[in-house]
């Protein structure tokens, strides 16, 4: 009997139905895969023999009552109905349930505890998807971190199987070791479990052992530790490239001018905190900075004119940088929903082209309006006069320069659909609340000064079967 539901609970398809009529009654269970591919055993009905009359036709209709909603009548999930005991009840139910499902498969099981069974059986049954632990390996061809799944068992593995790692630990706080389901190439489907493993920097050779679909264990290492922490903070802190850059960088600062004195110092104020890291910590090469100051469109006059942003200084240092942005002054809004960052999104496209390819680049937005759109919409905001889009301009950029891009903002805007969430892909701060560190680091123009990563790393030469 258990061979025959192993094979069914390694095989079936969306679920698998189980009913257990026994000396006591009816009950029926049903197991189903989660995302992860994780089989699960729920106890869907019971019925015990006194809610069931004797008589054959009423426990006919009863038992279809029962089922009706559990049981399908179609041919794709399989059925199986577990005998343990004889009886006119029994028999009565049994030829209820294959008048339901002719196609059932059924079992004599005098005297087993199915539950348990059942439960033992999933607990033993192969993998449907492969795992992976994930680590951050250097992309070939520009030196950036990429997290990819390093292979650790296949789909079809049993229960007891063991899998070798060898990884290396670069902080001296450990890491976290996070195991991820796999559907296919390319298409992870989320993580298993996430643990904290207390080990020193250096490599290390893991072991990892299968315990049961849905659990992986690391035997050896003491103190392990699940991990509460949401995924998306755990990546948020891996650096964009764990060995210094090649290459010159180049930051340009776009700040509304818009507003008041007040609000144009509140500005500046992080810009020039910006400037003052790059000045201490990155010397060869030495980052460009350029500052451009933007203020708002001017509507409803007879002869309307396309005012261009204030380039105060293109590609400088950031001690010429500084100065320049000294020079910004505060200017009457003239519209109060939006501003003209959608020209300097284009002004920055069209000075990007002529430097060199490795340079990386990134767009620091500060201020308090969202750009124009293209054209009017529903939030009746007047398209840019140029009718720049501003997506594509940034898509462009991205995709051109490798930019990044991070936004502060005077108020976090409230809605999720808010242009400030695509500004701020990178990072988007509050302007009474911006850590300036961090800001660099999101950026890509300063390492972590222990360049330390919380994820397992491997080299670029070790290819042992990794999933990006």
């Amino acid at each position: 009997m258990s061979n025959v539901l192993a094979e069914l609970i390694a095989s079936f398809g969306e679920r698998l139905v189980v009913a257990e009529i026994d000396a006591a009654g009816l009950r029926i269970f049903e197991i189903r895969v989660d995302d992860l591919g994780t089989p699960y055993l729920t106890r869907r009905a019971a019925a015990k023999w006194p809610t069931l009359t004797a008589s054959g036709e009423q426990i006919l209709d009863a038992v279809r009552g029962l089922a009706r909603e559990l049981i399908p009548a179609e041919e794709a999930d399989p059925f199986v109905v577990l005998l343990g005991a004889g009886g006119a009840e029994q028999e009565a139910c049994l030829r209820a349930l294959t008048q339901w499902r002719p196609s059932a498969q059924v079992v004599e099981a005098p005297g087993t505890p199915v539950e348990g069974l059942l439960r033992d059986l999933i607990a033993g049954s192969p993998l449907r998807q492969a795992y992976d632990l994930i680590v951050a390996r250097e992309r070939a061809k520009d030196g950036r971190l990429e997290l990819v799944g390093r292979h650790l068992f296949d789909p079809g593995a049993k229960p007891g199987t063991t899998a070798q790692v060898t990884v290396t630990c670069t902080d001296a706080g450990g890491m976290l070791l996070a195991v991820s389901a796999w559907t296919g190439p390319l298409q992870p489907s989320g993580l298993l479990s996430v643990d904290h493993a207390p080990l020193a920097p250096g490599r290390h050779s893991l072991r990892a052992v299968l315990e049961r679909p849905g659990v992986v264990r690391f035997p050896g290492i003491p103190g392990l530790q699940p991990d509460t922490r949401p995924w998306a903070e755990v990546t948020a802190t891996v650096p964009a490239r764990l060995r210094p850059p090649a290459g010159p960088a180049h930051l340009v600062c776009a700040i509304e001018t818009a507003g008041t004195a007040a609000e144009l110092e509140a500005r500046c104020h992080w810009a020039g905190c910006l400037l003052d890291v790059l000045d201490e910590r990155c010397h060869d090469p030495r980052p460009q900075v350029s500052i451009v100051g933007y203020g708002t469109h001017v509507f409803g006059i007879k002869h309307p004119y396309h005012a261009l942003p204030n380039v105060a200084v293109w590609s400088a240092s950031p001690a010429r940088a500084r100065i320049a942005l000294e020079s910004l002054e505060p200017t009457e809004p003239t519209y109060p929903n939006a501003a003209q960052l959608e020209d300097v999104l284009a002004e920055t496209s069209t000075r990007l082209l002529p430097q060199p390819a490795d340079t990386r680049t990134a767009l620091l937005t500060i201020g308090a309006r969202p750009p124009h759109p293209a054209r009017s919409g529903l939030d009746r905001v007047p398209p840019c006069p140029a009718r720049y889009d501003w997506p594509d301009l940034l898509r462009e950029l991205e995709q051109r320069h490798d930019l990044r891009s991070a936004a502060i903002c005077d108020t976090l805007p409230t809605s999720p659909s808010s242009p400030w969430h695509r500004l701020g892909s990178a990072a988007l701060c509050q302007v009474d609340a911006v850590n300036v560190d961090e800001l660099t680091i999101r950026l890509g123009l300063v390492l972590p000064s222990s360049a330390a990563l919380v994820l397992p790393f491997v080299s670029q030469n070790e290819d042992f079967g990794d999933r990006p």
